[in-house]
């Protein structure tokens, strides 16, 4: 036994989006969560608790998908994991890791001229 819990590793966890529940590895969310891959990720939309979020999270995909992309559209709601982005606002768009928008509701017309604009080719 070590005092006062000096030596023990705590366990690595991040707090959840929705509900400020502690979670290992992902987010209580579900499938929307995919923190682990961030790094791969080309399209990815921050933000997932407040309705703008989740309509700007559906638009993105819909403006993914009709512009040929096979890739899967991440949304992360994790505080930490949006900070890193250097976001204060939600929901935002990310594509190839370069905020492209933020702290509005984007539609799929203006998500595929973003998408046009970053140069990412189907």
């Amino acid at each position: 036994m070590s005092l006062f819990n000096l030596g023990k590793k705590k366990e690595d966890t991040t707090p959840c989006c929705c509900d400020n529940q502690e979670v290992k590895a992902t987010c209580s969310c579900g499938s929307q969560c995919g923190i682990s891959d961030i790094k791969n990720a080309r399209f990815i939309v921050l933000g997932a608790c407040c309705q703008k979020s989740t309509d700007t999270f559906a638009n993105v995909k819909q403006a993914v998908a009709e512009m040929g992309f096979t890739d899967e559209v991440l949304n992360i709601g994790d505080a930490v994991e949006i900070a890193r982005f250097g976001v204060m606002q939600t929901p935002a768009l990310v594509i190839n890791s370069k905020v492209m928008a933020f702290g509005k509701l984007i539609k799929v017309d203006e998500a595929k001229k973003l998408i046009e604009k970053s140069g990412v080719k189907a």
